[in-house]
């Protein structure tokens, strides 16, 4: 009986670990003005495997900040369907960890 059981949760452990392993993980935030506040991470779903990293500006002058959005995306969006002033788009795991330039 306990080997059957000990199968059991092997079986079970590895189609887990098969279905995260076909996924990639990002790092994931909301109009944050630090990369140090984009530091949480998301198993992205199937089908959405590429990370992006979005930065938009607010104000002018001496008032400008940055607003950093991280998430997990389908595709990688052109400058030109995107309303941001930085944009990157990458295809493997904790590719988008640094801020937006």
């Amino acid at each position: 009986m306990k080997a059957a059981t000990f199968l059991l949760s092997l079986l079970g452990a590895v189609v887990v670990c098969t279905q995260i392993a076909d996924s990639i993980i990002c790092f994931t935030c909301e109009g944050q003005t630090s990369n140090w506040n984009c530091l949480g991470v998301t198993t992205c779903p199937e089908h959405q495997q590429r990370c992006l990293t979005i930065g938009t500006t607010s104000g002018t002058g001496n008032d400008t900040k940055v607003h950093i959005t991280k998430k997990c995306a389908e595709k990688c969006p052109t400058e030109r369907n995107s309303p941001s002033n930085s944009l990157f788009c990458c295809e493997s795991s904790l590719c988008n960890l640094w801020p937006p330039k």
